[in-house]
């Protein structure tokens, strides 16, 4: 991390990118910046190519916002959009799977301690949730019945499948 953060600090990018977006009411502020891989990484990690650092600013509630992230990456692209571009679509996979797994299905209240019974539960929380979403069902149908653990409308939905 610190040869990451230090080719950050002391090296120009080669490719710079901005895009300011509305959403969810707020303005958010994306800038992506692309650095070439210094000789400064540690041993086994030749494969490194580029450094990407993305700076966010946002206000939400009255509130300003900022996170500073770094990426490493095989890629040999100079584009800070298209990286940009794969950074965005990685967290939209991410906070989507983390709503319907976490917050949906409460899966990190979870307390299952048998490691076996815990990746089962995980299995049928899957697919039960993939019926759902097949027979057409809104997300928010799923979530309510996960939310609610009603067993009983989950096992009618799995015997009707």
């Amino acid at each position: 991390m610190q040869a990451v953060e230090e080719t950050i600090v002391t090296c120009y990018p080669i490719d710079y990118y901005r895009e300011e977006v509305i959403a969810r009411g707020r303005l958010e502020i994306r800038e992506t910046s692309v650095y070439e891989r210094q000789d400064n990484m540690a041993q086994g990690w030749e494969s490194i190519n580029r450094i990407a650092y993305v700076h966010r600013n946002f206000l939400s509630k009255n509130k300003e916002h900022k996170t500073d992230s770094f990426y490493i990456s095989d890629l040999k692209t100079d584009s800070a959009k298209y990286l940009a571009t794969g950074i965005r679509s990685h967290w939209g996979i991410e906070n989507k799977l983390h709503y319907t797994k976490d917050v949906c299905m409460r899966e990190d209240a979870e307390c299952t301690k048998d490691k076996q019974a815990a990746e089962n539960l995980g299995l049928l929380r899957d697919f039960a949730f993939n019926i759902l979403k097949n027979k057409n069902k809104s997300i928010k149908f799923a979530c309510e019945i996960f939310a609610n653990y009603n067993v009983k409308e989950l096992f009618n939905i799995l015997i009707r499948t």
